[in-house]
């Protein structure tokens, strides 16, 4: 597909909830996330085969991010049933959910044309699945994206809103920043050099979590905004211990792909960005620290770490 599909996509982000009802009982395994990733890639494919075809090859950028299936459990139960990989019931009178995030603003538009006609399908008396997870087909009842929502896991914003917030905070001389790390969060690391070879880093040291997000930010930005945000700023600015670990409540974590076990963290981690900072001017409008707090806030819809298009990494600011 041609390139120029991503340049000139509106820079808008949205985070979605689909309340999805399975047809009929059954089981499916506790983290779903691989295969919610198919079974999404599925869907989109059948609107925009060239679209679905284009984002699923690994030498190109992610656009999405998608939660495993979130079942109406209690958050320990989830993690027992993680850790043992138990098989958890599907109940047609429960309703599910799954959370898609669309970085891309084109994809919103077919998203809501696909939808519009699953409706006149409904309309004439036919209610077709809407997704097949795994085994499990389920029907779609309602859409959530409300930044007001209750989850609180679910709005839309745009590069430019997000920029503008950031550009009018008044920051102390220490700000806090509290990131929640809600579904499985590792780091896939590797050192060449040395022939270590590739391992999972389990902690979200700031090394770790920012570098990775001015990526995200350097994939999506307008091209006119990508320089807000400077790699190598920030990395001196790590370097320099200007923002550090205050406190965390984090616990070590697994899931079951359908291959292998997945080690991760999950938990929350609060950092201090400390000042004093340095001046602005028009080619750099935002301090480091701001560039750090704008990093954050897209965190919210693009995830951090490893595998944020199959259920990990699921973050926002508590």
């Amino acid at each position: 597909m041609d390139m120029s599909f991503s340049s000139t996509a509106p820079a808008r982000l949205y985070a979605l909830a689909l309340k999805l009802r399975p047809l009929q009982y059954g089981t499916l395994m506790p983290f779903s996330g691989e295969l919610v990733h198919g079974a999404w890639l599925h869907w989109l494919k059948q609107t925009a085969p060239e679209v679905a075809t284009w984002l699923h090859d690994g030498n190109r950028r992610r656009f999405f991010t998608c939660s495993s299936l979130l079942f109406p459990l209690s958050p320990y139960r989830m993690l027992e049933a993680e850790r043992e990989n138990t098989h958890l019931p599907l109940d047609p009178a429960k309703v599910y959910t799954l959370r898609i995030t669309l970085l891309l603003g084109e994809l919103f538009p077919l998203f809501y044309d696909t939808l519009l006609n699953f409706n006149k399908q409904e309309g004439k008396g036919v209610r077709p699945p809407f997704i097949l997870i795994g085994k499990q087909h389920f029907l779609l009842e309602e859409v959530v994206m409300d930044n007001n929502e209750a989850s609180g896991w679910t709005g839309f914003t745009s590069i430019v809103e997000l920029s503008e917030k950031v550009k009018q905070l008044k920051l102390g001389n220490v700000e806090s920043l509290r990131l929640e790390f809600a579904s499985l969060t590792t780091f896939n690391r590797s050192n060449t050099k040395r022939g270590y070879g590739t391992h999972y880093a389990r902690l979200p040291l700031p090394m770790y979590v920012f570098p990775g997000l001015v990526r995200r930010w350097e994939d999506i930005a307008p091209p006119e905004m990508v320089g807000w945000v400077q790699r190598e700023r920030i990395e001196q600015y790590i370097q320099e211990d200007g923002v550090i670990v205050a406190d965390y409540d984090l616990k070590t974590h697994h899931v079951r792909f359908t291959t292998h076990v997945q080690q991760g963290f999950i938990g929350t981690c609060k950092y201090h960005l400390r000042g004093p900072d340095e001046e602005t001017s028009q080619e750099t409008p935002l301090t480091v620290r701001q560039q750090l707090l704008l990093l954050a806030y897209l965190a919210f819809y693009c995830g951090i770490g490893y595998k944020t298009s199959m259920g990990m990494g699921r973050t926002r600011i508590i």
